[in-house]
C-alpha cells in the first residue's frame, strides 16, 4: 500500500516535489536565510528547511510567512497546488506515485512466509492439510483485503486469518506459516446447508495475497471437494434473504392482523464482483457481493434464475483491464437486466503492487472509499437492455425507449463514432475483436431490428425500435466516440490480419520463433485493421519453409548462404526459378542435343537453386539472387519506414540484349502484384519518360497508400525525378483539390520495373535502390531468339496463380512463406545487410547501352588485337575524328565520346585498362609534345589502351561486382 511515508522517502524527503512545484526555491536548499516567493510579492517570504518529523522522519517542508507561517510537507503542498481537497487524499497519494515511480511492489525477499520441514506423524496421510486459525483478524490484514473491510465484514463471508497451514507429501510436512509481510486467508464455502439428515457440505479456499506467483495464490482443500460450479456469495446472500423476510415479516404482523398475509420481498441488490478482494470491498459497503472462481466462469441461466430469486437488481462491477472488459460486455449481453457499472477510465493511470495499471473495485475504493461514492458508482450503471416498462397515470402499462441505454446497448454491440480530427462528418463503425468496419445509420437500425427479431421479443418492442427517432442521425451523433490505433506496424515488428488471426511477426529472440499468433479480439491485442484490410484467407502457421545463414571470410566479408526445407508455397517456386541465372547451363547445354533428357530433368527439379551441372560459383550467384528477393518481399511487407533504410525495389531483367532491345516477361511485374495483395498500392505506367511533368501524378496516393509501384519503365525515363519522395516527405497535388503533403513515415514505400536497363547506376542510386534481377526461365519463343520453349508461371504451376480455383491450402502456404520472409527482413535489418543480386550481367548491359552498336562496331575494329592501336600513345582528337568519321556523327563532344571509350574498356576482354595511372599527371591526363609541323610542336591529350597479357587474355572473364562511376568530368578517364 502506497503511504505518505514512502512518498517521502522515495522522493528525498519530500525535496524533489517541493522543488518540482517550485523550481525558484533550489537557491534556498542548505540556506537557512534565503527566502524565496510562492506568490507575485516584492519580499520573499517563504523558506525551506529540513525537520525531524516523530510521524515520518527526516523531512523536508515549506513555510510560508506571508501566510499562515505554518510548514508544510512535500504531500501537503502538492494537494493545495494541484487542487486536491482533503476529500481526495487517497487520489493524491496515488497520483504522486504514479508521477514520481513510488511503487509498492511485490518483493520476493521480503514477501515470503515462514516455511519450516519436518517427518509426517502416523496420522498426518500423504495428501491432507491442516491449520491453525487466529481469532480475528489485525488491522494490517484488513487493509490488505480493502481500504474499509472490518472483522464484521470478513466474518460475514466467513473469511478467517491463518497462523499457518500444513501439506503432506513423501512423508514430509511442510508447514507454512503467515507473517505480517505475508498473510494467509482461509474462506469456508459452503456447497449446501446441514438438513436433519444430512450435514453441511463445504470446502475451503486458501488465498495467499502477497505470493509473488499469481497463479498459486488460490489452492483448494480438501482436494476434488470443490464443486465445477459454484458461485461465491450465493449461500450467504440466501441466508441474507430469509433474514431479511423474516425481520420484515415480523413487522407486518405486528401491524396487519392475520387477514393480510405478508408477500414475500427481494432484496434491493446484489452485485457481482471480480474476485475475493472486491468482494469485501463491496461488503464494506454495505451490499452483498457475489464472485466467480475465475474471470472465465461463465455463468448459466438456471444460476441467474436462481440468484433473481432474491434480489430486485444484480448489478455487475468488471474489471477494466481487457479481459474485464470483454467478459464484461459478455455478461451485460447474455443477461440484459444485469446493470454494470464501469469504472473510470482515469483508474488505470495509477499502478497497482506490481507496476500494472490499477483495474478492480478495491483500486477504484483506495482512492474513493465512502459509501457515497459507491452508490454514485452503481447510480451510474446501465444495462443492456434500452426499453423500460411502467404504468402510466392513468393506470396503464407503457413501454418506451431508454435513450441512455440504447446508446449503452450499443456501445455494448462494438458500435461507435470514430474519432477523426480531419473530417467534419460523422463516420459510425462496429468494432468486433480488433476488425472494424464502417456502418451508416441504416446498418446500426437494422442491427437493433434483427436482435429483437431473433430474441422473439413482443411486437410493441419491435415497434418501438421501427418507429423510434433515437435513430436518427442526429440523434446518433451522441454515439460514444472511440480512438482507435490502426498502424499495424512497429520499427521491430509487423502485424498481419486474417478471419481467424492476428499474425504479429519480429526478429526471433531465444525460443520465439519470431511468429506470435493472436485470436480474434485477444485481451493483449491493441491494433486494429478495417474489415477491407482483413486477407481474406484462413491463417495456420506451418514449418519454416527455407533458413539464411551467414558467415564471415578471412577477409571479413559477410557471405549469405540458404537451405530450402520445402516448397510449398507456389510463390517460393516462382522466386527460385526467377533466380536461376544460369539455367540454360543447367537444364539445356549439359544435355546438348538430348532434348527429352532436358525435359524429364526439368519435370524432375521443378525448383532447383542448386542444379545438377553448376559450378560452385554459380549456384552462390543464385542464391545470392534468391535471398535479395527473399529480403526484398520481406522490406516491402514491413511498413515502417527508416530514414536510413529508404529504398525503393528496382527490378530488372539478368539477359544481355542488344541496344535497345526491350527484355521482359521474366515475371518481373507478378512479384508486386503479389505484393499488392497484402498492400494497398497506387500504380503507375512509367512507360511514358514524362511521367513527372505531370503536376497530377501522385493523385491517387493518400497517406493509407502502402506501396506507390512505377511499372514497366521507358529506359529515357529519369528514375533521379523520384529520389526525393523516396527518402522524403511527398507532396500530392490532386485534381481540382487542394495540394497536401504525406510525411516519410506515413508515405508509401515505392518499386519501379523496367525492361531496361537504367542509365542512372550511381551512388545516389544505389544509395536509394534495391536492385533486383531476374532470370529468363521465363520467357517468350520468338523467331528472333534462340529459345526452345515459351514458358510462363503458369506452366510451372499447371494453373494461374491466384485464380478462382487456388485452394485454400495453396493461399495458407504461400502465406506462410510471405510472413517468413518478412521475418527474415526483421531479423537482419539492424545488421546493415542489404543483400544485393549479383549484378555482373546488368553493368554488361549498362556497359553495351552506354557504347551504343554503332560505337561497339567501330572501337571492336580500332582496337583490334590484330591492329597497331593497343599498347601505344595516340592522340585523343585523332581517334576522336576517326569515331566521326566511321559512325558519320558530327554533334558528339568528347565528353560522350569519353563516356563511350570508358564502357568499351571495362568490357572488352582484351583490354586491361585505358591511361595505366603510371602514365598520367597529376590531372590524370596523359599529355605529351607532337610535332605539327617542322617548325610547330605542340601539347597535346594522347590515349594509352593497354592490353591484356596473353595468358590473362586467355583466361575466360570471371565475374565482377558492379561498380559505380563517380561524377562525370571532361577529362578522359
Amino acid at each position: 500500500m502506497i503511504t505518505v511515508e514512502k512518498i517521502l522517502s522515495e522522493t528525498n524527503g519530500g525535496l524533489n516535489i517541493i522543488l518540482d512545484l517550485f523550481p525558484q526555491a533550489k537557491d534556498c536548499v542548505g540556506q537557512k536565510n534565503k527566502h524565496f516567493a510562492i506568490r507575485n510579492e516584492r519580499t520573499p517570504s517563504a523558506c525551506l528547511r529540513q525537520y525531524d518529523s516523530k510521524k515520518y522522519g527526516r523531512i523536508w517542508q515549506v513555510t510560508d510567512f506571508g501566510g499562515d507561517g505554518r510548514g508544510e510537507n512535500a504531500v501537503d503542498l502538492y494537494m493545495r497546488e494541484k487542487g486536491f481537497d482533503r476529500s481526495r487524499f487517497n487520489e493524491a497519494i496515488l497520483q504522486m506515485a504514479a508521477e514520481y515511480g513510488v511503487r509498492d511492489e511485490l518483493n520476493r525477499s521480503l514477501n515470503k512466509p515462514d516455511i519450516r520441514q519436518r517427518d509426517a506423524l502416523a496420522d498426518e496421510k500423504d495428501g491432507t492439510r491442516r491449520w491453525e486459525l487466529k481469532d480475528k483478524f489485525t488491522e494490517r490484514e484488513l487493509k490488505v483485503l480493502g481500504p474499509r473491510v472490518t472483522q464484521a465484514d470478513v466474518e460475514a463471508l466467513h473469511w478467517y486469518s491463518v497462523k499457518w497451514i500444513s501439506n503432506v507429501k513423501d512423508r514430509k510436512t511442510t508447514i507454512k506459516y503467515s507473517t505480517d509481510n505475508y498473510p494467509i486467508f482461509m474462506r469456508e464455502c459452503v456447497i449446501e446447508e446441514a438438513t436433519p439428515t444430512q450435514p453441511e457440505k463445504k470446502f475451503y479456499k486458501v488465498y495467499e495475497p502477497f505470493n509473488c506467483d499469481k497463479g498459486f495464490r488460490f489452492s483448494y482443500t480438501p482436494a476434488g471437494a470443490k464443486p465445477r460450479s459454484y458461485i461465491n456469495g450465493l449461500s450467504e446472500l440466501i441466508k441474507a434473504y430469509k433474514k431479511y423476510n423474516d425481520e420484515e415479516e415480523k413487522l407486518w404482523n405486528a401491524e396487519h392482523g392475520d387477514d393480510k398475509p405478508y408477500k414475500i420481498k427481494k432484496l434491493p441488490e446484489a452485485v457481482i464482483c471480480s474476485g475475493e478482494r472486491d468482494s469485501l470491498c463491496c461488503r464494506s459497503m454495505g451490499y452483498p457481493p457475489l464472485w466467480f472462481n475465475s474471470e472465465t466462469y461463465q455463468l448459466s441461466v438456471d444460476e441467474y434464475k436462481e440468484i433473481m430469486k432474491y434480489v430486485e437488481v444484480l448489478y455487475n462491477i468488471p474489471d477494466i483491464d481487457e479481459t474485464g472488459r470483454r467478459k464484461g460486455r459478455e455478461l451485460a449481453l447474455r443477461f440484459i437486466d444485469i446493470h454494470t457499472a464501469w469504472l473510470p477510465d482515469k483508474l488505470q493511470t495509477f499502478k497497482d503492487n506490481r507496476g500494472k495499471p490499477r483495474k478492480d473495485l478495491r483500486d477504484w475504493l483506495e482512492i474513493h472509499s465512502e459509501r457515497k461514492d459507491f452508490r454514485n458508482l452503481l447510480k451510474i450503471s446501465m444495462p443492456a437492455k434500452f426499453w423500460v416498462q411502467y404504468f402510466a397515470k392513468d393506470g396503464k402499462p407503457k413501454t418506451e425507449i431508454d435513450t441512455a441505454c440504447l446508446y449503452n446497448f450499443l456501445q455494448l454491440n462494438g458500435f461507435y463514432a470514430l474519432h477523426d480530427e480531419n473530417s467534419a462528418n460523422t463516420q459510425f463503425v462496429r468494432v468486433e475483436g480488433n476488425i472494424v468496419k464502417r456502418v451508416n445509420v441504416k446498418d446500426i437500425r437494422e442491427f437493433i431490428r434483427r436482435w429483437v427479431v431473433d430474441r422473439f421479443e413482443d411486437r410493441n418492442i419491435l415497434n418501438l425500435v421501427l418507429n423510434t427517432t433515437k435513430l436518427s442521425p442526429a440523434a446518433l451523433e451522441s454515439l460514444q466516440e472511440v480512438d482507435l490505433n490502426f498502424i499495424n506496424f512497429t520499427p521491430n515488428s509487423q502485424y498481419f490480419f486474417f478471419p481467424n488471426k492476428t499474425v504479429e511477426v519480429c526478429k526471433p529472440v531465444g525460443e520465439s520463433n519470431g511468429i506470435k499468433e493472436y485470436d480474434p479480439g485477444a485481451d493483449d491485442l491493441h491494433n486494429y485493421v478495417w474489415e477491407e484490410d482483413v486477407i481474406p484467407h484462413r491463417f495456420k502457421a506451418l514449418d519454416d519453409m527455407f533458413e539464411i545463414t551467414q558467415s564471415e571470410d578471412e577477409d571479413g566479408q559477410i557471405t549469405l548462404d540458404i537451405k530450402i526445407k520445402n516448397v510449398k508455397s507456389h510463390f517460393f517456386g516462382y522466386l527460385i526459378n526467377t533466380s536461376r541465372l544460369y539455367w540454360r547451363a543447367e537444364t539445356e547445354t549439359r544435355f546438348k542435343d538430348d532434348r527429352k533428357s532436358a525435359e524429364e530433368y526439368v519435370k524432375a527439379h521443378p525448383f532447383r537453386i542448386d542444379g545438377d551441372g553448376l559450378t560452385a560459383y554459380e549456384i552462390q550467384e543464385q542464391k545470392r539472387n534468391l535471398i535479395n528477393k527473399i529480403f526484398t518481399f520481406g522490406y516491402m511487407l514491413h511498413r515502417y519506414k527508416d530514414s536510413v533504410r529508404a529504398w525503393a525495389p528496382l527490378a530488372m531483367d539478368n539477359k544481355i540484349g542488344d541496344e535497345d532491345e526491350c527484355n521482359g516477361r521474366s515475371g518481373k511485374s507478378f512479384f508486386f502484384k503479389v505484393l499488392s495483395f497484402l498492400m494497398k498500392t497506387v500504380k503507375l505506367s512509367g512507360r511514358n519518360p514524362k511521367l513527372m511533368d505531370n503536376p497530377h501524378v501522385f493523385d491517387q496516393v493518400s497517406q493509407f497508400t502502402d506501396m506507390l509501384l512505377v511499372d514497366d519503365c521507358d529506359r529515357y525515363l529519369n528514375l533521379g525525378l523520384f529520389y526525393d519522395n523516396i527518402t522524403s516527405d511527398m507532396n500530392v497535388n490532386p485534381k481540382n483539390n487542394r495540394s497536401f503533403t504525406i510525411s516519410f513515415d506515413e508515405s508509401p514505400k515505392m518499386a519501379f520495373t523496367t525492361n531496361y536497363v537504367p542509365q542512372d547506376f550511381d551512388p545516389s542510386s544505389e544509395a536509394r535502390s534495391l536492385y533486383m534481377v531476374f532470370s529468363d526461365w521465363y520467357h517468350q519463343k520468338t523467331e528472333d531468339n534462340d529459345y526452345h520453349e515459351t514458358r510462363s508461371i503458369r506452366d510451372d504451376f499447371g494453373k494461374t496463380l491466384y485464380a478462382y480455383d487456388y485452394s485454400e491450402e495453396e493461399w495458407n502456404c504461400d502465406l506462410n512463406f510471405w510472413i517468413q520472409c518478412c521475418r527474415y527482413y526483421l531479423s537482419v535489418k539492424d545488421s546493415g545487410i542489404k543483400p544485393q543480386p549479383p549484378m555482373s550481367n546488368m553493368e554488361r548491359r549498362r556497359l553495351k547501352a552506354a557504347m551504343g552498336v554503332n560505337f561497339e562496331d567501330w572501337a571492336n575494329g580500332y582496337f583490334s588485337t590484330e591492329g597497331d592501336n593497343l599498347d601505344k600513345f595516340i592522340a585523343r582528337d585523332d581517334v576522336f575524328t576517326d569515331y566521326q568519321r566511321f559512325a558519320n556523327v558530327k554533334h558528339i563532344t568528347m565528353q560522350a565520346f569519353t563516356k563511350k571509350l570508358k564502357a568499351f574498356g571495362k568490357l572488352c576482354p582484351w583490354i586491361d585498362c585505358i591511361n595505366p595511372p603510371e602514365y598520367c599527371n597529376s590531372s590524370g591526363r596523359i599529355q605529351k609534345a607532337v610535332q605539327i609541323t617542322p617548325e610547330l610542336r605542340k601539347t597535346k591529350d594522347m590515349l594509352y589502351v593497354r592490353s591484356m597479357s596473353t595468358d590473362a587474355a586467355a583466361e575466360p572473364p570471371k565475374e565482377q561486382q558492379l561498380q559505380f562511376d563517380g561524377e562525370e568530368d571532361n577529362r578522359p578517364f
